[in-house]
């Protein structure tokens, strides 16, 4: 994967989809940090 993501333009949402899009984790799996 040669994407360059500005990951601090995305918003919450969009980096919690992309992360379960890539990642195959739950719907309900939210970040702990932030």
């Amino acid at each position: 994967m040669n994407e360059r993501v500005d990951w601090a333009a995305m918003s919450d949402e969009e980096f919690i989809a992309l992360v379960r899009q890539l990642m195959d984790t739950p719907a309900d799996w939210e970040p702990e940090e932030n």
